[in-house]
């Protein structure tokens, strides 16, 4: 009798982690829908890192999409970050310099320029239940955890709003340091000019360009 209860546990468990992952999943397809289906997304955005030890700190800033140029750029108080399916501009404002890297090396694995895509493969998903959020009401809650080990974060949460948008992106890392992305204002498939997210050094006069790839 012992065993089969064990037996019937056992099946449960799996039986509610498959239905929390179809659910998962059956969200995350609406999100992606919602997402492929805009050319152009142009957001502000809050960023919040909350060491493992220290004071949290935050930042402001904005990101420019064109999907069919492959382009995006993102606007700090300190940086600005242009980039293309090959090359990556990091411009840093303090120093006066820009870092020009090959895509693959310039960005973070999961950074504002791919935070709207890169849940799509590449992780396994669980739905964990809604969160109460001011002005959004509902919001559903999602863990997602990569299925590459090697990877240097552990777990990534994702909060999606009743118009499959995401609302933010949580990502604790290895160190247990956190990043929070807060999404807000979002605009989709507005004019973006190709001029406007190419990096071009007459916009920046006096900076030094470290080329590194």
């Amino acid at each position: 009798m012992k065993k089969l209860l064990y037996v019937v546990l056992a099946v449960f468990i799996a039986n509610t982690a498959f239905a929390q992952s179809n659910k998962a999943k059956s969200i995350l397809d609406k999100v992606s829908a919602k997402y492929d289906s805009y050319n152009t997304l142009q957001s502000n955005f809050l960023l919040k890192v909350t060491p493992r030890t220290g004071e949290a700190s935050t930042v402001n800033g904005k990101i420019l999409v064109n999907k069919p140029e492959d382009k995006f750029k993102i606007e700090l108080a300190d940086q600005d970050i242009y980039g293309d399916a090959n090359t990556t501009w990091t411009v840093s404002k303090e120093v006066k310099e820009v870092q020009v890297n090959s895509a693959d090396d310039g960005n973070q694995k999961i950074g504002p320029s791919n935070i709207f895509t890169f849940y799509k493969k590449g992780f396994n998903y669980k739905y964990v239940g809604t969160n109460n959020v001011a002005k959004e009401g509902k919001v559903d809650v999602i863990d997602l955890v990569p299925t590459d080990k090697t990877t240097n974060y552990q777990k990534i949460t994702l909060r999606v709003n009743s118009k499959s948008h995401i609302h933010d992106v949580s990502i604790l890392d290895k160190s247990g340091a956190k990043y929070t992305y807060a999404f807000n204002a979002l605009y989709v498939n507005h004019a973006i000019s190709n001029a406007s997210l190419q990096f071009n050094k007459q916009n920046y006069p006096g900076y030094e360009v470290v080329d590194l790839r």
